[in-house]
């Protein structure tokens, strides 16, 4: 087996991205694709490279050969799906995870719940996006009609939005349609729990400059004080927690939100400095995943992702008709889980 160098690979990709884009807007015709010097030409690469891609969509039925006319698409591998349904692709915080955990799962499931009553064909976009420019070379080989992002670096949800419809969810980016929740509700059940909404002091296992809503939100409250972490996995580095420590001994947190990941050994802490009665009293709130120890009062702050899932699905329907102008962003009222 020839050994294929990763360049190579990447450049196959592309070939098998490009015929699969003509036998998807083929309309169920057979239809003739460019030649293998055509298709070197056209991406820059050595014909050896064409053949590899050519030779894998040939032995799985995509394309057949004809003798003296060429290679032509197969419509007949088009019967298992419908291929004139617009392609839209899913685009997940930085599209290049080596695993998708249980939270990231759970989400998926609201997505793809969500997008089986379209009639749409989805693609999980997948790439190294660490630039604008890789960004825009790997959206530009995927031959997609529109995408929607969740939790996307900014760069890469413009660079889709200069190409395409695009929707970006999970976080906000300015100048593109983002449907987001709205926490305001939730912060103001906060306040009246704690008894006041001025002079909080926050703690969050979150940097300061993490884009959850939720804080985002919590920062533009004047009386409200967070300190985050300056990244998160200097938490639990070769401290162990001892900077949180430090800090907590010096002011007691009024709210404490996390991932709860952290709760043990955050818990112990406070336990250990102000005794369980007041860390009793704090308010804990878990970011993204529900509270993992019922005996133990906190509030889980959650957004409808399904209906954020569908209101990002309706003006993506609406962007791909054509509908003329910006579209303005759209709220969702998030919620909480005692």
């Amino acid at each position: 087996m020839r050994k294929q160098s990763p360049q190579t690979i990447s450049e196959v990709q592309k070939i098998w991205h490009r015929v699969m884009s003509i036998l998807y807007r083929s309309g169920g015709c057979s239809v003739k694709i460019p030649s293998s010097n055509e298709l070197a030409r056209e991406f820059g690469v050595a014909r050896s490279t064409v053949r590899i891609a050519l030779e894998k969509l040939t032995e799985e039925g995509f394309l057949v050969t004809r003798r003296g006319s060429g290679t032509f698409t197969n419509p007949r591998q088009r019967l298992n799906a419908d291929w004139s349904a617009p392609l839209i692709g899913l685009m997940v915080l930085d599209c290049n995870l080596f695993f998708y955990s249980p939270e990231l799962q759970g989400e998926l499931e609201c997505f793809f719940g969500e997008f089986r009553n379209t009639g749409w064909n989805i693609r999980l976009v997948t790439g190294q996006m660490d630039t604008p420019e890789a960004a825009r070379e790997i959206l530009t080989h995927s031959y997609l009609d529109g995408v929607i992002s969740f939790g996307c670096k900014e760069f890469v949800v413009r660079a889709a939005d200069e190409m395409m419809p695009t929707v970006s969810m999970g976080y906000r980016v300015s100048g593109v349609t983002n449907v987001h929740p709205d926490y305001s509700r939730v912060i103001r059940e906060l306040f009246a729990r704690t008894g006041r909404s001025r002079d909080i002091f926050v703690w969050s296992s979150f940097p300061d400059e993490s884009r959850n809503d939720f804080l985002s939100t919590l920062r533009r409250e004047p009386g409200v004080e967070i300190i985050g972490s300056p990244h998160e996995a200097d938490i639990v580095g070769g401290g162990s927690y001892a900077a949180v420590r430090k800090l907590f001994s010096k002011r007691c947190p009024d709210w404490i939100a996390i991932h709860p990941m952290h709760l043990p050994e955050l818990r112990r802490i406070v336990i250990d400095l102000y005794g369980e009665e007041r860390a009793r009293r704090l308010l804990w709130i878990f970011l993204t995943l529900p509270n993992p120890d019922p005996e133990w009062p906190g509030f889980t702050i959650r957004a409808d992702r399904r209906t954020e899932v569908r209101a990002a699905i309706d003006i993506l329907r609406r962007k791909l008709g054509g509908e003329a102008g910006p579209i303005p962003d759209f709220a969702v009222e998030g919620g909480m889980i005692f």
